[in-house]
């Protein structure tokens, strides 16, 4: 079994379909047979639904008629709706850690910020990828709102599955870097309103991006 040995068994089994969701490993759209997956990982069935009741409340997985169980697919809607909610409470998120910045905050944003750039300067799309979570993780931790973060992590996952759909995309990773130093140094200077502004913002292209593509792939004839 591909786990990392911290935790619950659950917790374990958990984290290693979350991982194959997010990576693209178990496709959108695919059913789960749970009879085969908990003999893979060498789970119980019992351990193993509990673990898909989680992904589910994660909106990860989805449980249809007579009990079978398929990875999410994005709609339209779906990217629409997480997109403009994560905007959201970027925003706000940025605008708290703005009010709250102390020296300790602020180097760790340029502690992310320099991992960004040796990635983008290594032409990394993953692991870009990975630094941007990490900025984001760190400004809603410096945010210093419980309730927040518990919501981010949750749209987090499926802002992580929905853009699994852009990895043919094109991606200008300079630009990315640009966009990040803005949004991380309005923080790090206290300007609670330029960084709110960033932040609501922030997703904004690639959630229409993926929008407007799945939204052209609904209303083509199958």
């Amino acid at each position: 079994m591909d786990v990392v040995f911290a935790g619950t068994l659950n917790d374990q089994t958990q984290s290693v379909l979350r991982d194959r969701i997010l990576s693209g490993t178990m496709a959108p759209g695919s059913r789960i047979l749970e009879v085969e997956l908990a003999d893979e990982l060498g789970v119980g069935r019992g351990t193993l639904r509990s673990a898909l009741q989680q992904l589910s409340a994660e909106r990860l997985v989805v449980r249809k008629r007579f009990h079978s169980t398929y990875v999410a697919s994005a709609t339209a809607t779906d990217v629409f709706e997480t997109y403009t909610l994560r905007n959201a409470l970027e925003s706000l998120a940025c605008r708290l850690a703005a009010d709250r910045i102390t020296a300790d905050g602020a180097r760790r944003l340029r502690d992310v910020l320099a991992v960004m750039a040796s990635a983008v300067a290594g032409d990394d799309r993953a692991a870009v990828v990975d630094a941007d979570y990490a900025l984001h993780r760190t400004i809603i931790d410096l945010a210093q709102h419980t309730r927040l973060a518990e919501h981010y992590l949750q749209l987090e996952a499926q802002t992580r599955l929905f853009l699994n759909l852009t990895s043919g995309m094109e991606y200008d990773l300079p630009s990315i870097l640009e966009t990040h130093t803005r949004l991380a140094e309005a923080v790090i200077a206290g300007d609670a309103d330029l960084a709110a502004a960033l932040g609501g913002a922030h997703n904004t292209a690639d959630g229409e991006r993926i929008t407007r593509s799945l939204v052209e792939k609904e209303s083509t004839p199958a």
